[in-house]
C-alpha cells in the first residue's frame, strides 16, 4: 500500500505545488484509486502510528507542541489538530497553505524559505516530515534535517516518513502522481544516515501501509510485519540532541 502524499517543500517544486495547490488532494487520490482508499484513510493511519511512535518513546501526542514541515494542504494536519498540544505547519508554497488554513482548526501555518525554519531553537516537542525528503535535491537533504533537528527540544521526536522504493505498488503510485515526476525515492537506510549526518540520533525505523485494511485488523497487521522492508512507506524516527 502507499499514500503519495507530496509537499511543497524545496525551491525546486515550488512552482508546481502552487499551480496543483486547488486540485492537490485530487491528484493524490487518482493515483492512489486502484487501493479503493483516498488521502484521508492513510493520513488517519499515519496519526495512529506516530501516537504509538511517541508512546514507546515515552512521549504523548496529546501533550506535544508539534511541527509538520512541508505540512502541503494540511492533509494529515486535520486529524493532528486534535489530537496534539499545539500545532504548527510550514511550506514554500503560500498557495498549498491557503488550503490548509481553510480546512484545518486550530492550526498555525507559516510560510518559509525552504532552508530556515522560522522559530528559535528547540521549540517543538515533535517534528515530522510525510513525504517530503525526496522533494528536496540529495545535496540539501541533510541540511534540511539539520534545520528540523535544530528546530526540535533536545530528546524531542523526529520523524522522517517516506515512500518505500522496494514496494511495487509504491513505485507505480508515484509513477501516476503528476506531482511526483521526476523524483528519487529513499530507502529507510538512505534517511537514517542523513539524520545521523544531520546530528540526531536515530532510535527505530519501521514499515508500513502493507494492506490496504483500516482500524484494528490494519494497525495488527502493520505491527506484525513493521521489521519486513516491504511495506508501501517507511518511518525514521529519531531525537533531537
Amino acid at each position: 500500500m502507499i499514500d503519495p502524499e507530496p509537499a511543497a517543500s524545496d525551491s525546486h517544486s515550488h512552482d508546481i505545488f502552487d499551480l496543483d495547490a486547488a486540485g492537490y488532494e485530487e491528484a493524490v487520490d487518482r493515483s492512489i484509486s486502484f487501493t479503493r482508499r483516498d488521502a484521508s484513510f492513510f493520513a488517519r493511519r499515519k496519526v495512529a502510528l506516530l501516537r504509538n511512535i511517541l508512546r514507546a518513546q515515552g512521549q504523548a501526542l496529546d501533550q506535544a507542541a508539534l511541527l509538520d514541515v512541508g505540512c502541503g494542504a494540511g492533509t494529515t494536519d486535520r486529524h493532528l489538530a486534535d489530537q496534539v498540544k499545539t500545532l504548527h505547519g510550514v511550506d514554500v508554497s503560500e498557495e498549498m497553505l491557503a488550503v490548509a488554513r481553510k480546512h484545518v482548526s486550530g492550526g498555525e501555518f507559516v510560510s518559509y524559505d525552504g532552508h530556515t525554519l522560522p522559530f528559535p531553537s528547540g521549540t517543538f516537542d515533535v517534528t515530522i516530515a510525510i513525504c517530503v525528503l525526496h522533494h528536496i535535491p540529495r545535496a540539501e537533504q541533510r541540511p534540511f534535517l539539520a534545520e528540523l533537528t535544530r528546530a526540535t527540544r533536545p530528546g524531542g521526536v523526529i520523524a522522517i516518513f517516506e515512500h518505500n522504493p522496494a514496494n511495487p505498488l509504491t513505485r507505480r503510485a508515484v509513477r501516476g502522481c503528476e506531482l511526483d515526476v521526476g523524483v528519487e525515492l529513499l530507502r529507510a537506510g538512505d534517511v537514517e544516515r542523513l539524520l545521523v549526518a544531520a546530528g540526531a540520533r536515530v532510535v527505530d525505523r519501521s514499515y508500513f501501509l502493507f494492506t490496504p485494511f483500516g482500524g484494528r485488523l490494519g494497525a495488527a497487521v502493520d505491527r506484525l510485519l513493521r521489521r519486513l522492508p516491504l511495506g508501501g512507506q517507511h518511518v525514521v524516527v529519531a531525537l533531537a540532541g
